[in-house]
């Protein structure tokens, strides 16, 4: 089930228009189906390739790229170069995906719950919603349409959760927020931010314990993922496209900015700062209130800012204040 409105009616022709594209030989009347990243593209999507740290392997047989990351390109492909690559990539995010209107959520299936369910008064959940058995939901909570909560789970008050999917035995409390619009912007040549239109999602598996006034943001192209025997503490807030692996304990008022990706059975002391497009392997530990700003070896601890191997940390401290 999707979470937005797809337009399907667009052409290469209007993608070239609206950013005022250089193109060669392409024909213009070519229909487009959608606008993903490369890893999930089919030959009739338009996909983009915006860095050289991810590989441009795609089926799609138009890529919107810059002049320097057009050299990677396959010649099978049809390149489309854009002078300001991030602004077009969230133009044609809106323009080829919007959030759905009251009525098309309206003509979606009736909510389909299982048995011995617990809902409190003033709760909504909208339409087309599928959750399992053993249900309970707090006072003045909201779950969007369209989402999938398996069984076991338990939402406390004043939770809101849309554009998620939600595995079985988990437990999220009073006051999380999951799943609305990510923090992402491009700039023009003006300055002026252009707001991306986020068609990921969050996925929670399975045995996830989610602590109150949490924020989760739904991914960008990518989903925003948190790994099963999770346990997150209280005021923690997750960007989109962030990868949290399974059996990790995160403490309180910890942030995580956009694409990081943290590994297994890792452990993150209170009010750490982990930056975009950061790599934490497994079996890392960071000490409270550090900040990470570069990829973490596996079973490393670390401290600090920038956060250092723990030994060194302690090692300069010591010479410092002494």
């Amino acid at each position: 089930m999707s979470f937005h409105y797809t337009n399907s009616n667009i052409s290469v022709g209007d993608i070239i228009d609206i950013c005022n594209l250089e193109v060669n030989e392409i024909n213009k009347k070519d229909s487009l189906r959608s606008f993903v990243r490369p890893d999930i593209a089919n030959t009739n999507d338009l996909t983009f390739v915006s860095s050289n740290k991810y590989t441009p392997s795609t089926d799609a047989k138009y890529i919107i790229t810059n002049k320097k990351l057009s050299s990677y390109m396959d010649n099978k492909q049809l390149i489309l170069i854009s002078n300001n690559l991030e602004c077009d990539i969230a133009k044609i995010s809106s323009f080829f995906y919007r959030s759905k209107t009251l009525n098309e959520i309206s003509e979606l299936s009736n909510l389909d719950i299982g048995t011995n369910s617990s809902i409190s008064p003033n709760t909504f959940i909208d339409k087309g919603v599928f959750i399992g058995d053993n249900f309970s939901i707090g006072h003045f909570s909201s779950i969007g349409h369209s989402c999938s909560i398996g069984n076991n789970v338990k939402i406390g008050k004043n939770v809101s959760i849309s554009n998620s999917i939600i595995g079985d035995n988990v437990t999220i409390g009073d006051g999380t927020k999951i799943g609305q619009h990510g923090f992402g912007f491009a700039f023009d040549k003006e300055n002026k931010p252009f707001k991306i239109f986020h068609i990921g999602r969050v996925i929670i598996q399975n045995d996830v314990n989610i602590n109150s006034n949490c924020t989760i943001d739904r991914g960008s192209f990518n989903d925003t993922i948190i790994g099963e025997k999770t346990f997150i503490d209280n005021l923690v807030h997750i960007a989109h496209n962030v990868v949290i692996g399974n059996n990790c304990i995160i403490a309180g008022q910890c942030g995580f900015a956009g694409s990081a990706n943290i590994g297994n059975f890792v452990q993150i002391g209170g009010q750490t700062g982990i930056g975009g497009h950061i790599r934490i392997s497994d079996y890392v530990k960071v000490a409270a209130k550090s900040g990470v700003i570069r990829d973490i070896k596996k079973g490393e601890t670390v401290m600090g800012y920038p956060a250092i191997n723990i030994n060194k940390y302690l090692k300069n401290y010591k010479k410092i204040m002494m």
